[in-house]
């Protein structure tokens, strides 16, 4: 499960990555307001694939669970202040859009490498 979940990472990152190269971002796409549910089934997707690793997993795996609570801040952020995370994200893509598409590809790569490594950190 822990594979599947390092896999599914390294493919957003590659969605994302491509997406922004190719002309088209996939990060402006869903970070528009009219598209909330489609960051929310992101997010939620995440959560549920974390949340069966830590609940089902043991010993505990400390790593899984931090990953899972950035998704629950993440989903928690946009259902609880929504302006609010409009605003952060339009002002981010506003200053420099290549650097924060960069950003979020080598973030879901951190994730991936957070998750491939959990068995080593537990």
């Amino acid at each position: 499960m822990i594979l599947f979940l390092a896999f599914v990472y390294i493919l957003s990152a590659f969605i994302y990555f491509y997406t922004n190269k190719a002309g088209y971002s996939f990060l402006k796409y869903i970070w528009k307001r009219k598209n909330i549910n489609v960051y929310l089934s992101t997010e939620i997707f995440y959560l549920i694939l974390t949340s069966l690793i830590v609940f089902s997993s043991n010993p505990f795996n400390w790593v899984i669970s931090i990953l899972m609570l950035l998704h629950l801040f993440g989903i928690a952020w946009l259902v609880a202040s929504p302006n609010s995370f409009y605003q952060m994200a339009e002002e981010s893509i506003s200053l420099d859009k290549e650097m924060v598409e960069n950003m979020v590809v080598v973030m879901f790569l951190i994730y991936a490498g957070m998750a491939l490594f959990s068995r080593i950190l537990i």
